[in-house]
């Protein structure tokens, strides 16, 4: 896409074009559109987002979204939702699922960031209708975790940082604590919208995890793996992102608070390398406070924000559920204001 086509798209749709700068702030400062589905690289469950998206080393539904070797561990179903009240008017919705198996942890994932009605003009500023935005992708995953213990079904593996279900109950006989280790890998299609012009390409995703003793966990992925964008006729590559994480947790007497630090070192193809830390205080299993830091440049903020509340409690003893929390997570984009994400996690 040329720069004049560029500027022509964007006295159509002005809103669009803040939005643009506010997401990708880096590759307007440097003039290159030589990379597409930049929308990929906004923050989007609540529970990451608070911790400033430090999660491949991590175990939920959410690992899905940076390292699928996450989900393989995992000895329960589980699923994840946020909505993000994103700047200016536009929505983002967000689903994730894992079912648990013998055979390995199949799981889903869908997500859409749209613009709602937007009014359109022409290069002399004169209205010409309504035109609208559509960012979204969604995806099938497999992982597998080794060793695997039959017996570790619908129980907590005490291997793993200790995730923050009540009713959720340990592993109950004899298991082996020298290592985890899991695979994984995720299909997904990204289909976005422009004003008339649309494009879809095909990504991969891969990961390992390894959990050593005393609750370390060790990941890496590497993300977006092969497609292209084309609009305009012009053809854009997707930039690929490498990820190493390591993790652990540390209890307090009787497990009143439990601290959960995650370290991200990420490689971006279009922005280069930044860092990414979280630190997620979980008080009696009942409360999260999160908070995460970036290095990541193209964010407007190096700060992020959340909170979790666990309602496992109040799940009657005959519910097919066995876990339900609630996450809020709060992001400022500077001059374009604050986002909130609040999302849902369910497990059985």
């Amino acid at each position: 896409m040329d720069n004049e086509r560029i500027f022509i798209f964007f006295k159509k749709i002005p809103l669009f074009c803040i939005v643009f700068f506010a997401v990708y702030s880096n590759k307007l400062y440097s003039t290159d559109f030589s990379y597409g589905g930049n929308f990929l690289k906004i923050p989007v469950p609540a529970l990451t987002s608070g911790l400033s998206e430090a999660y491949t080393s991590m175990i939920s539904a959410d690992s899905i979204l940076y390292n699928p070797a996450g989900i393989g561990l995992l000895t329960y179903s589980s699923v994840s939702t946020t909505y993000n009240r994103y700047i200016e008017g536009i929505n983002q919705g967000y689903i994730s699922g894992v079912i648990n198996t013998p055979y390995g942890n199949f799981g889903v994932v869908y997500s859409a960031l749209k613009s709602g009605d937007i009014v359109s003009y022409d290069e002399n500023e004169n209205i010409t209708g309504k035109t609208s935005t559509s960012h979204s992708f969604y995806g099938i995953a497999y992982a597998k975790g080794f060793p695997y213990f039959d017996y570790a079904k619908d129980r907590i593996d005490p291997m793993l940082i200790t995730p923050s279900w009540t009713r959720m109950k340990p592993v109950r006989v004899y298991i082996p604590k020298v290592y985890r280790f899991s695979f994984g890998f995720l299909v997904k299609r990204i289909e976005e919208k422009l004003d008339t012009e649309s494009s879809s390409s095909l990504l991969f995703d891969g990961g390992a995890l390894l959990i050593l003793p005393g609750h370390f966990q060790l990941g890496a992925s590497a993300q977006n793996i092969g497609g292209s964008q084309k609009f305009y006729q012009e053809k854009n590559d997707i930039p690929r992102v490498y990820r190493f994480g390591v993790s652990k947790d540390v209890a307090t007497e009787n497990n009143v608070m439990n601290f959960i630090f995650s370290l991200d070192y990420v490689n971006d193809q279009s922005e280069g390398s930044y860092i990414n830390f979280g630190l997620e205080d979980d008080i009696a299993k009942t409360f999260q406070v999160r908070f995460g830091y970036t290095t990541r440049e193209s964010e407007m903020s190096s700060m992020t924000a959340g909170i979790g509340m666990n309602f496992d409690k109040l799940l009657s003893k005959d519910s097919f559920l066995k876990g339900l929390r609630m996450d809020y997570a709060f992001m400022s984009y500077g001059i374009f204001g604050a986002t909130h994400r609040i999302g849902f996690q369910m497990v059985w």
